[in-house]
Formats: structure tokens, C-alpha cells, sequence
């Protein structure tokens, strides 16, 4: 990932990797740069019986941090109503997660920065369109989103947001992210709140 980069991305690019499975890629990334880790926290919104597959994502409770899936809404016959309902358990977790993960010393301002939202892969790309969209709104200056692999459709859907999109891996036979890894283990809550603690000490 980190070799794909454009050279303009230097030190100054905040890195904000999406939990769980984002972080560990982001971690690297801002390593390698010198640069500020962070997460940017969103949380899927699983269609009705079949919870993998995102209708939407939600950064935050109120409406405007909801991002809806318009393909998956309609494939499901689903409401804006119903969606709204579905998501108000996955934005009370984002707030769970942000104080999980909230630093000690003033938090950090998104806004005229240019960053990197980074995730494990992207299914659909609602999540990642989400982030996206939270980053835009809190005043990001410039967004490249990162991803290793992206199935097929996430990227059109990912476009669609307008933002350069790193994407070293897009096949069309994969039914899901994991079948592009070796090894696709689950990252703990722990895990990304000792990422982000290491990197907060280096800093």
C-alpha cells in the first residue's frame, strides 16, 4: 500500500484508519510518513437478515452522518424509515467506541487537514463512503481513500463520492473481503486502543 502512495503525501497527511480492521493498515502507513494516526469511526448497517451485506453506515446519531446503500435499499424493498431504524443501534456504538478511544489531550481537528481514510477492503463501499463523507463535513481539506481490495461495485460506488481512490486489488471473483487475504483475523477493541496509544507515544 504504502509504495502506491502519490509522492505528495508526506508527514503533514493525517492517517485515519477505519476500526477495526483499518487500523492496522493505517498504523503502518503513518509510520512509514511520519504522520499522525487517528480513527475515524463508522459503523455498518446490516441489511435484514443478512448483517454482512451494509444498507448503510452511520458515523454519528443524527441524520446527516448516515450514508444509505440506494442499490442494497432497493434490492431489500427498504424504507429511509426503516434504515433510520436499523441504525440506531450501530450509532449508539460509534459514540461507545469514540469514548473507548477518545485522547487524553484535546482531540484531533480534522478540519483544513489533508488525510487518508484507510480500510481493510471494501465490500459494497457504504463504510468507506461514510468516512468520507464525516471527513468532508468536519472540513477536510483533501481525502484519498485507501484500500488493498475492493469487490465488485464498491469502487463505483466509491467514485461516486469524488475523492482518489487507492486500490491495489479489485477482482471480479470474490464474494467477500476476506477471500483476499492469507490471514484475515479479527482486530479487538484492544488492539486498536494499543495502535493508537503507541502511536500517540511515538508522537
Amino acid at each position: 500500500m504504502i509504495a502506491a502512495l502519490p509522492p505528495f503525501v508526506d508527514r503533514t497527511w493525517l492517517v485515519c484508519g477505519l476500526p477495526r480492521g483499518g487500523v492496522p493498515i493505517a498504523a503502518a502507513i503513518a509510520r512509514h510518513l511520519g504522520a499522525q494516526l487517528d480513527v475515524l469511526i463508522v459503523r455498518k448497517v446490516g441489511a435484514p437478515a443478512n448483517p454482512e451485506l451494509a444498507v448503510a453506515a452511520v458515523t454519528g446519531p443524527r441524520d446527516d452522518q448516515i450514508v444509505i446503500n440506494k442499490a442494497v435499499q432497493r434490492l431489500y424493498g427498504l424504507t429511509d424509515a426503516d434504515i433510520h431504524a436499523l441504525a440506531i443501534q450501530p450509532a449508539k456504538d460509534v459514540e461507545a467506541r469514540r469514548r473507548m478511544w477518545a485522547q487524553d489531550d484535546a482531540p484531533t481537528t480534522v478540519s483544513g487537514r489533508d488525510i487518508l481514510i484507510v480500510d481493510d477492503g471494501a465490500a459494497t463501499g457504504t463504510t468507506l463512503a461514510a468516512a468520507i463523507a464525516a471527513a468532508r463535513q468536519q472540513g477536510a481539506r483533501q481525502i484519498i481513500a485507501v484500500i488493498p481490495v475492493a469487490l465488485q461495485g464498491a469502487l463505483t460506488h466509491l467514485h461516486a463520492s469524488d475523492v482518489q481512490v487507492i486500490c491495489l486489488h479489485h477482482p471480479d471473483h470474490l464474494s467477500s473481503v476476506g477471500e483476499a487475504y492469507q490471514q484475515f483475523p479479527q482486530v479487538s477493541d484492544v488492539q486498536v486502543a494499543d495502535f493508537l496509544s503507541t502511536a500517540r507515544r511515538i508522537k
